[in-house]
């Protein structure tokens, strides 16, 4: 039989126990707790509407099944509205589609709304976006490429200003302030001076590299010489662009550039 001092000894020993226990107990829930937040607050940080600049104007041409291919362009907004248009080459400018409406997001995928012959969805990647079957699944093999569209513009060299150095093979005395070029991302503006007009053009450019310039509107001031004319000539010549980071070149298929300029820093 227990003392009275060895019973409050046991009771007193079986109480601090229990406590340990429980508050092991509580911290590994506490930690499982804390684990799960975590958890689920990276999958939250890093989804793709999340941490992709999704916003913009995609475009490619898709697989078709009695035509040349389906040229496509989408425009997402953040305001989660889209706008669709399609051109079934080969079958004449009667064959052009355009659907406007809303769009959800599940996980990394969209889908379009209001498209009653046939649900869309895409999944959203970095500067493009990929056309999934009807189950939402990836289109897989050697055709899984034909199912892309691609970012339009090319962040690289958008809103960012650059110095004509060479136009037709010469080379051209200029600075920074007189001879230029930019292309407004914003609102879809190539920005040009070539000694005393300004020029503002639309501007396309697709696959990063694909460049399409339209006739613009110019100031009307005479210029000593035709550089502006020759340049304006280039650009409006040109369909496709290379660059290195501090080089841009306007070419014509893979012929010589057309033009080269320098990104003026600062």
């Amino acid at each position: 039989m227990l003392s009275p001092f060895n019973r409050t000894l046991f009771l007193f020993v079986a109480f601090a126990t229990f406590c340990s226990c429980g508050n092991n107990q509580n911290d590994g829930a506490n930690a499982r707790t804390s684990q799960q937040r975590n958890t689920i607050g990276e999958i939250d940080e890093h989804t793709a509407k999340n941490s992709l600049d999704w916003q913009g104007s995609y475009s490619g041409i898709l697989p078709c099944a009695d035509c040349e291919g389906i040229e496509t362009k989408l425009v997402l907004s953040d305001s989660m509205t889209y706008m669709l248009t399609e051109s079934y080459m080969g079958k004449g400018s009667g064959a052009d589609h355009i659907a406007r409406g809303k769009f959800i997001w599940q996980g990394n995928n969209i889908k379009l709304e209001g498209l009653a012959e046939r649900p869309l969805l895409y999944k959203v990647e970095e500067n493009r976006i990929r056309c999934l079957d009807m189950n939402g699944e990836q289109i897989g093999g050697e055709l899984a490429y034909k199912y892309l569209l691609t970012k339009d513009g090319n962040p690289e060299i958008e809103d960012k200003r650059w110095q004509l150095v060479e136009l037709n093979g010469k080379p051209i005395k200029s600075s920074s302030e007189t001879h230029y070029i930019i292309f407004n991302s914003k609102d879809g503006k190539l920005i040009t001076k070539a000694g005393c007009n300004v020029i503002l053009n639309d501007y396309k450019i697709k696959n990063f590299f694909r460049l399409k310039v339209t006739q613009g509107i110019t100031t009307l001031m005479a210029c000593p010489d035709n550089t502006e004319e020759e340049l304006m000539k280039a650009l409006l010549q040109a369909d496709n662009i290379t660059y290195d980071g501090y080089s841009l070149s306007i070419n014509k298929a893979r012929m010589a550039a057309l033009a080269v300029f320098h990104i003026v820093k600062g």
